[in-house]
């Protein structure tokens, strides 16, 4: 029947598209045992109804939520929001994903608005009417607003959408609600640069230099004079960076000394829900200043963390994010939280974090998200914050220390037998080159820690950390860099 069929749009790929974007592999993470079978002929299937869902990246935990619409009955549609993204390898192991649809977005048309309308076009197209439209990951989040909005369903709106994606636009937009917001300066020249440094000089100097629009603390810098600030805008400005975006503008901050928080919300009408509260553990290593060691899952009760979550909502409101996820940072100083940064789409990490927070809070943001769009009752049930955790929870952030091209993982086992092991993940398997951990991209993979006791958790966080210094890895050859593949011919042989 026609309810059985797989439907791929290929009218709005450009002429000079990379070839055959659909026959070859662009998307990486959709061989990571990605089905792409049709779930009804499984025993045990749910059945699907005349509706569907779109996600859009379905990629890092937006994958997570594809799988999870599995439950809900209906037909499962992914977008493409760009050509080759190069977010589309975050896919967790193991996640089995039965698209009903795939949909291109055309990114490389130089009239957007009529690209929007033409992938909408797309999805009416559909034999199934698209009841919502989600945003997957950071990358798709500014076409998921466009989308929805236009087609008239539960959308955060197209009028503040780059306020949810530009950071330095977030900054001044929650500035202009009356909340605060870090002191910064946008850079597009060396004499923007000269500019900041010469209204911005504290004692001792400290600022922060990054990406306008990237993740994962993908060149974060912390500066400790003008000379490296200036260094700082070099590196960053006109490079692409971690989210394949081009770095035509540089974000220059002040430093806010104090301990990160994560607030994750989801939210519907305009009434806010924390999800989970985290701890993030940032530490200077691999010649970086904050780099991902990992976090720890928090009592929403909890010393400051109630004038955290009511900063968030101040935040949420600034930003127009009525309906749906967030995932937004903060530093906690000594005369109150600042905003990092926010997402309006869920908490990411290849939502490695999900089982953890499954087995601690007793629910997710990411079923809540799909119940916000599919099952409004159920998320009007959720209690307002999580104020008791069933266990402890720390995720730990591989890093690693030394690179080379990856022999295998000797102390996995050890990792394994630990009183309060629940998951590994690896990101990279035994003859990859394994670069320095810089960024979330340069993660070698992640360990899920739940135990009764917290102490336990503690331990075993900090006793795999000691083991990246030696013993959890083992190399064929240690090296800086790829070391480079080549042949012998040999004639007549």
């Amino acid at each position: 029947t026609v309810h059985d069929k797989r439907y791929s749009f290929r009218e709005s790929v450009p002429a000079d598209a990379p070839a055959d974007v659909w026959e070859r592999d662009p998307w990486k993470g959709l061989a990571k045992n990605v089905s792409f079978h049709t779930k009804a002929d499984d025993a045990g299937a749910v059945q699907r109804e005349n509706q569907a869902v779109a996600v859009v990246d379905p990629f890092s935990t937006g994958a997570h939520l594809a799988a999870g619409l599995e439950q809900y009955g209906v037909h499962i549609i992914r977008i493409f929001s760009a050509f080759n993204s190069p977010v589309a390898s975050l896919v967790q192991e193991g996640l089995s994903i039965n698209y009903d649809a795939t949909v291109q977005h055309d990114d490389q048309a130089l009239d957007q608005s009529a690209a929007v309308d033409a992938t909408i076009a797309q999805l009416r197209e559909l034999p199934w009417p698209v009841v919502a439209v989600i945003p997957g990951a950071e990358t798709g989040v500014e076409l998921a607003d466009r989308v929805s909005s236009r087609m008239g369903l539960l959308s955060n709106g197209e009028e503040l959408t780059e306020s949810r994606r530009n950071k330095y636009i977030m900054g001044e937009t929650v500035r202009a609600a009356g909340v605060r917001a870090v002191k910064q300066k946008l850079a597009r020249s060396a004499v923007d640069v000269e500019d900041f440094l010469r209204d911005f000089n504290p004692t001792p100097f400290k600022c922060v230099v990054k990406p306008v629009q990237s993740a994962g603390t993908d060149d974060v810098f912390l500066c400790d004079s003008p000379d490296e600030a200036r260094k700082a805008f070099k590196h960053i400005f006109g490079k692409v960076n971690g989210l394949g975006l081009l770095n035509d503008s540089v974000l220059l901050q002040e430093f806010l000394k104090g301990e990160e928080f994560v607030i994750d919300s989801v939210s519907r009408d305009g009434v806010h829900k924390t999800m989970a509260t985290w701890k993030y553990d940032k530490r200077a290593c691999n010649n970086t200043n904050f780099v991902y060691h990992g976090m720890r899952l928090l009592q929403a009760d909890q010393g400051r963390i109630p004038d955290m979550i009511a900063y968030s909502r101040e935040i949420l409101d600034a930003l127009h994010i009525r309906h749906g996820p967030s995932h937004m940072e903060m530093i906690l100083c000594d005369d109150g939280p600042c905003l990092v940064e926010v997402g309006s789409r869920v908490h990411g990490g290849e939502g490695s974090w999900v089982p953890l927070a499954l087995e601690c809070v007793g629910y997710t943001a990411v079923g809540a998200t799909l119940d916000v769009y599919l099952r409004p009752e159920k998320w009007g049930e959720l209690p307002d914050r999580p104020l008791t955790l069933l266990k402890h929870g720390r995720e730990v952030d591989i890093v690693n220390r030394h690179s080379g091209v990856l022999r295998g993982f000797p102390g996995e086992a050890v990792i394994r037998a630990m009183p309060s092991f629940r998951t590994i993940n690896w990101d990279y398997k035994p003859g990859d080159f394994l670069p320095l951990t810089k960024d979330v991209f340069t993660r070698p993979g992640s360990v899920i820690l739940v135990n009764e006791d917290e102490a336990a958790v503690d331990r075993d966080f900090e006793e795999v950390h000691r083991m990246e210094h030696m013993g959890l890895f083992d190399y064929t050859v240690m090296c800086p860099e790829p070391p480079p593949l080549g042949a012998v011919v040999v004639v007549d042989p």
